[in-house]
C-alpha cells in the first residue's frame, strides 16, 4: 500500500491537511453524477480520503480523477481477501495537489473481475498483472494479463485465504484409528516375526573387563606365579630372578 508516514519536518499543521481534504471532498462531488449514487468518502488513518465505487463505474471515475483533479500517478494496486468478497484497492497521487486518494472496489468472491485502468494510467499494466497473479482478480481489457511472479503452470493464487500449498491427499487410516479390540487381538497380529531377546551376559574365567586386566584373581593360575617372581626380584634375589623361566 502506498501509505507514507507524514514527515515531522514539514511545516504543515494537521488543520492544513483537513483543509486540503475538505477541498478535495468538494471537488469529488461530481463523482456522484458519474456513479448515480451518493458519494461515499472516508477519512483514513494518515489524513487522506478513501473513495468506494462500483466496478462498473471504475474507469469513468478514474478518468475524472486524472483529467479534472490532476491525479496523474497510480502508485499501487492491492487485493484483499475478505472471505465473503474480494476488494481491489487503488492508491493514486496528485503531484500538483500533493494529495493521496484511495479507491476501493468490491468484487464477487467466486468471479472477481473488474475493468482494467491501463488506458487511464499505464503503470496499471504490471500492477494488475501482479494482483491477478496473487489474488486471481481478472482485469478485463488488460493488454497482456498473465502471471508475473509465479510460473505459468502454477495452480492457484497464494494470497487467497482459501489457497493450499499442496493438494489434499487421502491416506489409509492410521493404526490409532483402528478399533482397540482389533488392534490387540492376536488373530490380527503379524505371525512368524523374529523376536529379539536380550542376551544375558556371563563372566567366565577367561573374560576380561578390558584388554590386559584380568577380571578375577583366580582366572589365570600362572598369573600369581609371575607376580611372585617379580616380588622376589624386587627384594634383591637376582639369582632366583635369572633362573625364572621367561614367558
Amino acid at each position: 500500500m502506498d501509505l507514507v508516514p507524514r514527515s515531522k519536518s514539514l511545516p504543515v499543521t494537521p488543520a492544513g491537511y483537513r483543509d486540503q481534504n475538505a477541498a478535495l471532498a468538494r471537488d469529488l462531488a461530481p463523482v456522484s453524477q458519474i456513479t448515480g449514487k451518493e458519494l461515499s468518502l472516508k477519512t483514513i488513518k494518515g489524513d487522506f480520503l478513501g473513495l468506494e465505487v462500483d466496478s462498473t463505474n471504475l474507469v469513468a471515475v478514474c478518468r475524472f480523477l486524472r483529467d479534472q483533479l490532476g491525479f496523474d500517478l497510480l502508485s499501487c494496486i492491492s487485493g484483499v481477501d475478505m472471505l465473503d468478497h474480494i476488494e481491489t484497492v487503488y492508491h493514486v497521487r496528485s503531484l500538483t495537489r500533493g494529495q493521496l486518494l484511495q479507491i476501493k472496489v468490491r468484487l464477487d468472491y467466486e468471479k472477481p473481475e473488474v475493468d482494467s485502468v491501463v488506458s487511464v494510467w499505464p503503470t496499471a499494466n504490471w500492477l494488475e498483472r501482479e494482483t491477478y497473479d496473487l489474488f486471481g482478480i481478472k482485469f478485463a481489457g488488460h493488454p497482456d494479463l498473465r502471471r508475473m511472479l509465479l510460473d505459468d503452470d502454477f495452480v492457484g493464487h497464494p494470497l487467497l485465504k482459501s489457497f493450499h500449498q499442496v493438494p489434499f491427499t487421502v491416506k489409509a487410516p492410521a493404526t490409532t484409528q483402528v478399533d482397540p479390540n482389533m488392534a490387540v487381538d492376536g488373530r490380527y497380529q503379524q505371525i512368524g516375526i523374529e523376536h529379539v531377546v536380550q542376551k544375558k551376559l556371563g563372566q567366565g574365567k577367561e573374560e576380561r573387563l578390558h584388554p590386559g586386566t584380568p577380571t578375577f584373581g583366580h582366572a589365570f593360575g600362572d598369573y600369581h606365579d609371575e607376580a611372585n617372581q617379580e616380588q622376589v626380584t624386587a627384594t634383591g634375589d637376582p639369582e632366583q630372578a635369572k633362573s625364572a623361566p621367561e614367558k
